[in-house]
């Protein structure tokens, strides 16, 4: 049993995304206590994802991964 349900995982990762969105466009004097923090938000992002993803699993949800592809530079084209 989870704490949480579907939805509110949703919701959580989604305000964690904001969160974490607003910090990375704040300039800041104390640029390494904003660093740490989007830092947690991150890991705890992490955390709701992988909650989220199990519980979509059980319930027979497909469950949508992001991912971010990576261009190597050294190739020519």
């Amino acid at each position: 049993m989870s704490i949480y349900t579907i939805e509110e995982l949703k919701q959580k990762i989604r305000l964690l995304d904001e969160k974490i969105e607003n910090a990375n466009s704040q300039v800041s004097f104390n640029g390494r206590s904003v660093s740490y923090q989007v830092s947690e938000w991150t890991k705890q992002r992490e955390r709701y994802q992988t909650m989220l993803d199990e519980q979509q699993a059980q319930a027979g949800q497909k469950v949508k991964h992001h991912r971010i592809r990576y261009v190597n530079l050294n190739t020519r084209f």
